[in-house]
Formats: structure tokens, sequence, C-alpha cells
């Protein structure tokens, strides 16, 4: 009798977890193949070498504000990290921002926005140069697609 309850029991589990829709995974399958790419625009800026430390945090307060633009799906801002040096490695870049877009027309709304033109207009004379590195995000493994789409 003991031995018939375990097994109605392990049956009973095994036909609940086969019922169950993955709806998380539905949901990283419709981004996936959605028409729009997801996009991340990564920018690195190397300022002046005569800035001062008020610049810096005017310059640190607009990236903030830059990446607060609605448009923009998730962000990260940072500087540069003292890791050991490289050949492949770049330390001479001040300062880094990531952005995430769900589709090419929201970064499309974050280029044009007056928030970003002004951006520009207000600390261009802070920098020497910027990079800007945009990419499709394809292929993500679902440990990444989980952290983009804060999907758990």
């Amino acid at each position: 009798m003991k031995k018939l309850f375990q097994n109605l029991l392990l049956v009973s589990i095994i036909g609940l977890s086969l019922s169950c829709k993955d709806t998380n995974n539905e949901n990283r399958s419709n981004i996936a193949q959605s028409d729009e790419a997801v996009l991340q625009h990564t920018v690195y800026f190397y300022l002046n070498d005569n800035i001062s430390d008020a610049d810096k945090q005017s310059f640190e307060n607009g990236l903030q504000q830059l990446l607060s633009i609605e448009s923009v799906y998730r962000s990260e801002m940072g500087k540069t990290a003292a890791t050991p040096s490289r050949p492949v490695t770049d330390h001479e870049f001040d300062y880094s921002i990531f952005a995430w877009f769900k589709s090419m027309n929201d970064y499309k709304v974050y280029a044009d926005h007056p928030d970003h033109l002004e951006f520009i207009k207000k600390y261009e004379l802070l920098w020497k140069d910027v990079k800007v590195y945009d990419s499709e995000i394809f292929n993500s493994n679902e440990q990444s697609l989980n952290k983009l789409y804060n999907v758990y």
C-alpha cells in the first residue's frame, strides 16, 4: 500500500510538472524572433586631460540624466577599471555607458531625444574622443536573457 501511494504521488508530480507551461521561455522565444533587434549601445568617453573635478562631477550627472531617457530599457555606467595591462586592454577611456533597447525604434527615440542632443552640446568640449559600439544582441544564452529582461 505504501509503495502504491509513493508511485501515485510520483506520477502526480510528473504530470503536474509536464502540464505547467514555461511562459518565461515562451517570452524569450518571442523576443529572440521579433522583427526588431535587441540593441546594446556602448559608448566610451576619453576626456581631456585638464578637466576639473567639478567638470567631472557635472559630466557624471549628465550621463545619469542621459541614461534616464524613457526609451532606454536598461543601462549601466562605469569608469576605467584598474585591471592588469594587456595589449588588448584599453585603459585610456575615462567613462563608459551601456544602454539596452528593446527595439531599433527605441534606439532612434533615444538618439533623437532632446536630452541626448543637449548632452552632446553641453559636454562635447570636455572630451577628446568618443567611441560608440552598437551591437544587435543575438543567440543570447538563457542566463543573459534572464538578466536583460528580468525574468527569473
